[in-house]
């Protein structure tokens, strides 16, 4: 009877030793695909949607009431982007040079930018779904746009 006990005794402190044997990752993977929005108080502020999928080849960046110039016009604009991961996991990348940008021109649709002008240049943007911050900047229109902020 020690003997038999003995054994499950020892059964058992194997099988513990072998399920405690796991991935020590504690931080969460982020999904292939979000759709993340900046916090804005209203539709009349410049805002930015995420829509990301790192299933696809490239993701999309919507850029709401972007200006470019005190006075300008307010532009709905998109691009698409390369998108990875950080060192960490824990956030998207997106970063790109010579950026074909396009805009919403209401019934006409998006129009591509294509003059020199007019490309996406230097764009970096960081976007950090467990912390709900983001960071964007870019050169356009012979200017440097650079913001950062929450997401909803």
């Amino acid at each position: 009877m020690k003997k038999l006990f003995s054994m499950l005794f020892i059964a058992t402190l194997l099988g513990m030793v072998f399920t405690a044997c796991g991935d020590d990752k504690d931080e969460p993977e982020v999904p292939k695909t979000q759709n993340l929005t900046s916090v804005h108080a209203n539709e009349n502020d410049a805002y930015f949607v995420f829509d990301i999928d790192m299933n696809k080849d490239k993701s999309t960046i919507y850029m709401y009431n972007i200006q470019f110039a005190p006075g300008a016009p307010k532009m709905l604009l998109r691009v698409n982007v390369p998108v990875s991961l950080n060192h960490d996991g824990n956030a998207y990348v997106m970063t790109g040079t010579a950026l074909v940008a396009e805009m919403n021109r209401g019934s006409a649709g998006w129009v591509p930018m294509t003059d020199v002008q007019y490309l996406l240049n230097n764009l970096a943007c960081t976007v950090n779904p467990s912390a709900k911050q983001y960071s964007i900047s870019f050169d356009a229109h012979g200017g440097h746009f650079e913001e950062s902020g929450k997401l909803e």
